[in-house]
């Protein structure tokens, strides 16, 4: 009888205990059961051990033989069952944070084992997602038999796909070995009193790169002033907006009572965006430097032009420069830098608005 010992943490693992003494040497390979190909292989006898480098988790069977015949075959995914596993976000980012939890709920049911959670953002979690357990970051989890850690990586053993060229939520379920469908999370949110008593529109203006960012707020602001809203701001970091409504509270359990409250919101690609996304609430979003589905789809007014230059952001000859504030890959430092969302005016976005039957 072939004993051993397996685990999936930063590759998997596999270590040939022993055979009945018999000290034999045997073949092993791990084949991945979509294609059929083998991932790796090696020669080991009792006491020694292998580990493929391929870090996201997949259906690999193990297969231990001897003298040509199949001694012992081991699927991983059997292996996995009734046991713990560790998921491990690696970006803080809010939007990614977002993105990425409902599936971890989903590896839970699919594959049946106990799923423990380290997110920079637990506490958006820890209350609505009972069935999975959350700790800190930095703490050390003992007892598991697997690793996985979700984040954009750019490395063909971390992830499957080039993470550019996917939906941003494929990446999780690529990386979970999860199929693909757009699944919105469930937020720890409790409602609260509407902010003001008049009808607003809520927005967010600022992110994380120039690349992002859209020139003509202050005139769909002063528009929408004079079609008779109020307009809340509710990035973090202030602004030189004028004819918005203010607030102290920029915690995010405000921003989430405010979005809540809001006959609409308008943001770009940004982690507010998907804050409002998992509410449950309507998301114009204006975004040219992606491509229309690398973000969220359901309930959402998309304002794009792919007629001008767009989309690079997907472009896998392309890799974001977070060091470089005016990253533009094609056009940089000429006329049409940035031109993806200068060609969007405000008349565009209350045009469309206008037009959105989802929106009443």
């Amino acid at each position: 009888m072939i004993t051993y010992k397996l685990h999936y943490i930063d590759g998997i693992f596999f270590e040939l205990l022993d055979d009945e003494g018999k000290n034999r040497e045997y073949e092993v390979s791990f084949v991945d059961r979509i294609d059929n190909k083998s991932i790796y292989e090696t020669k080991l006898k009792p006491k020694s051990w292998g580990k493929a480098s391929r870090k996201y988790f997949s259906d690999i069977c193990i297969f231990i033989r001897y003298e040509g015949r199949t001694i012992k075959q081991i699927n991983i995914i059997d292996e996995i069952k009734g046991k713990r596993v560790f998921i491990n976000f690696e970006s803080k980012s809010l939007g990614d944070t977002i993105a990425w939890i409902p599936y971890c709920k989903e590896f839970k049911e699919t594959y049946e084992c106990e799923v423990i959670v380290s997110t920079f953002h637990n506490y958006l979690f820890e209350k609505s997602y009972p069935e999975l357990k959350f700790e800190g970051r930095g703490v050390v989890v003992n007892n598991i038999i697997g690793m996985f850690e979700l984040g954009w990586f750019y490395d063909k053993y971390k992830e499957p796909e080039h993470p550019a060229t996917i939906p941003l939520q494929k990446t999780a379920s690529n990386i979970l070995n999860l199929p693909f469908v757009e699944i919105i999370p469930t937020l720890a949110f409790e409602v609260k009193e509407r902010p003001i008593n008049e009808k607003y529109i809520a927005i967010s203006t600022i992110s994380t790169s120039k690349c992002k960012l859209w020139d003509y707020w202050q005139e769909l602001i002063d528009n929408l002033v004079d079609k008779g809203y109020k307009v809340f701001e509710v990035s973090k970091d202030k602004t030189e907006l004028k004819n918005t409504t203010l607030f102290d509270d920029k915690s995010l359990q405000n921003v989430m009572n405010i979005l809540h409250h809001a006959d609409l919101y308008i943001g770009l690609s940004s982690g507010i965006s998907w804050l409002n996304w998992a509410l449950g609430k309507r998301s114009v979003m204006i975004s040219n430097f992606t491509n229309k589905d690398h973000e969220f789809q359901l309930n959402c007014l998309r304002i794009i032009n792919e007629e001008v230059c767009h989309g690079c952001w997907n472009n896998p000859i392309f890799k974001f420069d977070k060091g470089n504030w005016t990253w533009c890959p094609e056009h940089e430092d000429t006329p049409r830098q940035f031109e993806c969302h200068k060609v969007i005016s405000a008349e565009v976005v209350l045009n469309l608005i206008k037009e959105d039957q989802n929106w009443k």
